[in-house]
């Protein structure tokens, strides 16, 4: 097949979406497949793809700013770019299907595939708008957010299941019911996500009192209920630490809730680091902590079953079928500090247990989330769009 793919951010190392997409784009090439990557080129981005895969920059360039999206005249820029690209790349090429990501090139993919029979497919992982009540609100008022986009979003989200599409991707069953709840309608295929087999090689000691938390930091990551956690801990266990890896613009909030309850040395923000290191972090820890309120799926959480990790996560779905409670970590009530606290010191006491839940998560890893299978149910989508639109012609 020949597969052009949308993306405004193409990564193995920022955001979740921007890094199955590289996956995808890595797995079907190495099956032999044709992929053709329309993006925007990304500052101090490292580029490696092989030899089936042409990356197709269009502006405007971009730099990745702490996982904030990118703004309406960027976005604006890549659709109508994108959009002139990918009808030569159709047409020269005869691309079999059109794969897009997110906002913009879900728009662009849309009137490609109407001004051409090439079939649409629309990937979604989330569904913010119906992330709470005051969602877009919230947003809005963290650090550097633009405020066209927090107007124009939830716009957006309503027009991406309106839009011409063959069906759309997501990435679990609880996005699947927002979007049915949203509007959307099938056929909608429900691939998990999958990361690169990266097991450590060395043994790396781990730290029992330390514990991980990796990803962007925005306000509904809802990290104030381990920063609290940490605090009600730290009168048990005064030595009890949190890694905080990743950056965004709720870290100024978190760092002055970190100095008013005094935690200055049991919290740290480590901002960005590569992906060795963080999987060294990982690997490192005790457990990831993972209490977000709202999530498409949660990729970390396949980091840390990777390096045979336990992860801790909030009573919220994807994240509460991920896990499993009491085999590969727990399932916290994503606003009780106390309890989140209990289980800090549960674990930090009992490392055996941790290290049990971690090899069921990495075994848990193998059997559900691996590349082969997600790369597996991606070519029966392409060939099952294919075939609807050849049907209807």
């Amino acid at each position: 097949m020949n597969i052009l793919l949308l993306t405004q951010f193409f990564s193995t190392t920022r955001g979740g979406g921007e890094h199955i997409f590289s996956l995808i784009a890595k797995n079907l090439a190495e099956k032999g497949h044709n992929v053709f990557v329309i993006t925007n080129k990304i500052i101090d981005e490292d580029y490696k793809v092989h030899k089936n895969v042409q990356l197709i920059f269009v502006a405007p360039t971009l730099q990745y700013k702490g996982g904030l999206p990118p703004g309406f005249v960027d976005n604006a820029r890549y659709a109508i770019n994108a959009i002139r690209a990918g009808l030569k790349v159709i047409k020269k090429e005869k691309i079999d299907v059109v794969h897009s990501n997110n906002f913009a090139p879900s728009l662009a993919g849309s009137i490609l595939s109407s001004l051409t029979s090439a079939p649409h497919i629309i990937a979604i992982h989330d569904v913010f708008s119906l992330c709470g009540r005051n969602y877009w609100k919230q947003w809005g008022i963290q650090s550097n957010v633009s405020r066209i986009n927090v107007a124009l979003a939830p716009f957006f989200e309503k027009l991406m299941v309106k839009i011409r599409h063959d069906c759309i991707h997501t990435v679990s069953e609880a996005t699947r019911d927002d979007l049915i709840q949203f509007g959307a309608r099938d056929p909608i295929h429900i691939i998990y996500n999958a990361i690169e087999n990266r097991s450590q090689e060395k043994q790396i000691e781990i730290d029992p009192l330390r514990f991980v938390h990796v990803g962007r930091l925005v306000f509904y990551k809802n990290l104030e209920v381990i920063i609290k956690a940490i605090s009600i801990a730290k009168k048990k266990e005064p030595r009890i630490k949190l890694s905080i890896v990743g950056d965004g613009p709720y870290r100024k909030t978190l760092e002055k809730l970190v100095k008013s309850l005094g935690l200055e040395s049991n919290v740290e923000f480590i901002g960005y680091v590569t992906s060795n290191e963080k999987m060294e972090m990982i690997a490192s820890s005790n457990a990831l902590v993972f209490p977000s309120l709202c999530e498409g799926f949660g990729l970390v959480i396949l980091e840390a079953f990777s390096q045979s990790r336990p992860v801790l996560v909030s009573n919220v779905r994807p994240m509460s079928s991920i896990v499993s409670h009491g085999t590969t970590g727990y399932v916290l009530d994503s606003h009780d500090d106390a309890i989140w606290a209990e289980y800090l010191l549960r674990m930090s006491s009992n490392l055996q247990e941790s290290s049990i839940m971690g090899k069921n998560g990495n075994k848990t890893l193998d059997s559900l989330y691996s590349e082969q299978l997600m790369s597996q149910k991606i070519i029966e989508m392409y060939s099952n769009a294919i075939k609807a639109r050849q049907d209807t012609e």
